[in-house]
């Protein structure tokens, strides 16, 4: 019902402005304009050459007649031209539509109107009265639109019923570098339609030259049918395909093509994909066929390509490991072997047959090492053995003589052995020390290593015995030498080495190398307590003691522990490093008492008895020395009572810090009365009092917890004045309402007893010293005031 009403309204609306409205003037008229080269020098006549070069030749007309020499073609639109009375105003309308373009406007068989359309219309449109102008509007206007309006606007009608007409003159299309472009693009992309049609034309053809059943080539047959996919994925995508819209044009039927095209793709999609799924089949067929001709280079090709293809087709696998043992290639037939057996999910026929052929290569290499130990090459028959031994370690099933394998590998282990051992004796033989011991010790390694077969052999040890007793009588002669030299130093580097060989190695000793050593370590040993002497002197008392450790070890380790001149040595050492202990610990007491007295003039004193308790610990970490430490504790004393004062106030600091209020104010009040009781204003340490302490805290909470302390002692005065300092440094209002409250309530009270009799809104604003921000206390004084005044 409400739609049916809201219509009636519109149409009857709509018949009262018909009603109001006269038309003055109206007039249609059809125009055409001729669009072809020029020669004026004006740039849209340079872009209508431009697009008429790039039409030359490759255009023909609508009605299919002969072209012209040079392509021409006609813009058209409608102009409709209207003056409505509307009142004493008069409505200026001119309006175009119905917008075409004929002529030579066929390119290779599309139509090229929607691109010929000019950019802009300049014109000047005239108000006429009679004969005369009244009014001329110059204007220019885009012609992208399909009705495009000149002029809409509204004059003043001077002159009723008047003579009104409007002329529009000077009209001129123009043509801009956008439209060059969009006509240039155009073109292009039916260059690119007729490109594309040779372009499937091809792919028709290479499609055509693919064979499904050429399994040899399948892989490059793949790539083919890939490029053709990859050239129909780019033809589906060009521009051209959407934007030409070939569904209303298609002069060579492309889409049809294209169509045809996919569906061959697709069939030998299908064809290519089968083959290669099961090409591991059919390379394998053709390789058991080659090896049933006895070919087996071509068998084992097709062979490999099966396994190329899918790694794990163990029959092709199985095949490759027996031509590698046909032809010798034993390692290579070992490997595929036991991948396939061990790594391979295989079917039991081809088990049975893999595990025919792992036993075959496990006789092979047991043959072998049997025929290389024969002939001496033991290391290549241990190896041989080895391969055996792995074979029947890995491959599940598979039937191995142990016992066999046990004696063929322990007569190559054992006969390599001797080898190693006889290459030694060789070496020491001709005093070859390095070598022999380089060999001695490989044989030592080759025992562990085989330690199954050679755990009793002997011959190992005795050669690296005989050659350390060579290393170790070497030493000795060395170390002569370099006594008679008095070399002391290396003399005992030599003796020592020798000495360190008795303790590894059983073999006979010298008896006099303990003298020897003992006659070599004793200059050593006072050279180094001269030195350590010579250190303590210069206050390296860490590297004297050092040499004094190290001299007491090389004593009990040379027996020179009765030695005089050693213990003469030692003991000048020792004395000299107590001596310079105790120096050391006078400077750092003096130190410590210098520090302390210059702390104590700057009123710093709990760093100062830090320093004077730093002396003291000093003085009482060397007793022996005799240190007087009086001046330490006279000093502790004297400033004993301003230490616990400044300790307070540390507590004080470090209470506020850890937001414990109530615990700072408590000790502040206590150092308050320190202060006072031990006059501590004689070393100089100024009182502040806690309200001005509070009032200079940087931590707000805590001047907000003393602001409440004053409230409760009834110091209401002192306690406002915190409150306003927080205030006004921009403490939340909310957070002191309570306080301010109680402050109130306290305030209206003690006015109450002692009567006074002042208005209680002027006696709110004395209180508060009309602080806005204590209004809160302002209405608790008031109303308590009301309160105590009823009761």
């Amino acid at each position: 019902m409400k739609q049916i009403l809201l219509l009636t309204w519109l149409f009857l609306v709509a018949l009262l402005v018909q009603a109001q409205t006269k038309l003055a003037f109206d007039e249609t008229l059809p125009e055409a304009y001729l669009i072809k080269k020029g020669t004026t020098g004006i740039p849209s006549q340079q872009n209508i050459n431009s697009i008429i070069s790039l039409l030359q030749g490759n255009v023909t007309t609508q009605t299919g007649g002969r072209p012209n020499r040079s392509p021409e073609f006609v813009v058209r639109f409608v102009q409709q031209a209207r003056i409505s009375q509307q009142g004493d105003k008069l409505q200026l309308k001119v309006v175009l539509n119905k917008f075409s373009v004929t002529g030579d406007i066929l390119y290779k068989g599309f139509d090229l109107e929607e691109v010929l359309h000019p950019e802009k219309l300049s014109y000047n449109i005239k108000l006429l009265q009679g004969q005369q102008v009244l009014k001329t509007y110059s204007e220019s206007a885009s012609l992208n639109k399909k009705e495009v309006v000149l002029l809409d606007v509204m004059v003043p009608d001077t002159i009723a019923d008047g003579n009104y007409k409007l002329v529009v003159e000077g009209k001129e299309l123009h043509y801009t570098g956008s439209n060059l472009m969009r006509v240039q693009e155009r073109l292009n992309l039916i260059n690119e339609y007729y490109t594309a049609d040779v372009t499937i034309s091809a792919a028709i053809q290479n499609l055509g030259r693919i064979q499904p059943n050429d399994v040899d080539r399948i892989m490059h047959h793949d790539r083919n049918l890939k490029e053709v996919e990859q050239t129909f994925a780019k033809l589906k995508a060009a521009p051209f395909y959407k934007d030409l819209i070939l569904k209303k044009n298609d002069p060579q039927r492309l889409g049809s093509r294209l169509n045809q095209l996919e569906r061959q793709m697709q069939d030998f999609r299908k064809a290519v994909a089968f083959a290669i799924a099961t090409l591991d089949e059919q390379f394998y067929n053709r390789g058991v066929s080659f090896l049933s001709t006895g070919n087996r280079r071509a068998a084992q090709e097709y062979f490999l390509k099966s396994v190329e293809v899918n790694p794990k087709f163990a029959p092709s696998h199985l095949e490759l490991a027996r031509i590698d043992f046909l032809n010798g290639y034993l390692p290579e037939a070992t490997v595929r072997t036991k991948d396939l057996l061990t790594q391979m999910r295989i079917d039991p026929q081809t088990q049975q047959l893999a595990l025919g052929l792992a036993h075959d290569i496990y006789s092979t290499y047991i043959n072998e090492g049997n025929h290389l130990t024969s002939r001496g090459d033991y290391r290549n028959a241990m190896a041989a053995y080895a391969n055996a031994r792995a074979m029947c370690s890995t491959i599940g099933g598979l039937r191995c003589n142990l016992p066999a394998l046990n004696d063929g590998e322990g007569r190559a282990v054992y006969g390599a052995y001797r080898n190693i051992v006889d290459e030694g004796r060789r070496l020491l033989a001709g005093n070859n020390l390095v070598a022999a011991e380089r060999v001695a010790g490989e044989a030592m390694a080759f025992q562990r290593q085989y330690d199954f077969v050679l755990h009793d052999a002997q011959e190992a040890l005795e050669l690296q015995s005989q050659v350390k007793y060579q290393y170790y009588v070497l030493y000795i002669d060395k170390g002569k030498t370099y006594l008679k030299e008095r070399n002391f130093g290396n003399a005992l580097s030599q003796f020592e080495e020798a000495l360190a060989m008795e303790q590894r190695f059983s073999f006979q000793r010298v008896q006099e190398l303990g003298q020897l050593a003992q006659q070599a370590a004793k200059p050593v040993l006072l050279a180094n307590l001269n030195q350590g002497y010579e250190q303590a002197v210069n206050n390296r008392l860490g590297d004297a003691r050092a040499v004094a450790s190290a001299a007491v070890a090389m004593q009990a380790r040379y027996a020179l522990e009765h030695d005089a001149e050693v213990q003469n040595k030692y003991k000048q050492l020792r004395d000299r490093i107590s001596t310079q202990e105790c120096i050391n610990s006078q400077t750092a007491y003096d130190g410590h008492i210098q520090r302390a007295k210059e702390l104590v003039r700057d009123r710093k004193y709990l760093a100062a008895d830090q320093a004077y308790v730093a002396a003291l610990k000093a003085a009482e970490g060397n007793l022996s020395c005799g240190i007087a430490s009086y001046s330490a504790k006279d000093g502790r004393e004297e400033i004993a009572a301003a230490v616990r004062y400044q300790q307070m106030q540390e507590d004080i600091n470090r209470f506020v810090a850890s937001s414990r209020y109530t615990e700072a104010i408590q000790r502040y009040n206590d150092a308050e009365k320190f202060y006072l009781a031990n006059e501590i204003k004689r070393f100089g340490l100024n009182h502040t009092s806690l309200l001005s302490f509070a009032r200079n805290s940087t931590k707000q909470p805590f001047t907000a917890s003393v602001a409440n302390y004053f409230a409760a002692k009834g110091e209401e005065a002192v306690s406002i004045q915190l409150l306003t300092s927080l205030l006004d440094k921009g403490y939340g209002k909310g957070k002191t309402k309570k306080l301010q409250q109680q402050l109130g309530l306290q305030l209206a009270q003690k006015d109450v007893q002692l009567s006074v009799q002042e208005n209680t809104k002027l006696a709110a604003a004395q209180h508060t010293q009309n602080h806005k921000k204590l209004n809160h206390l302002s209405k608790a004084y008031e109303k308590e005031r009301k309160r105590l005044a009823k009761g």
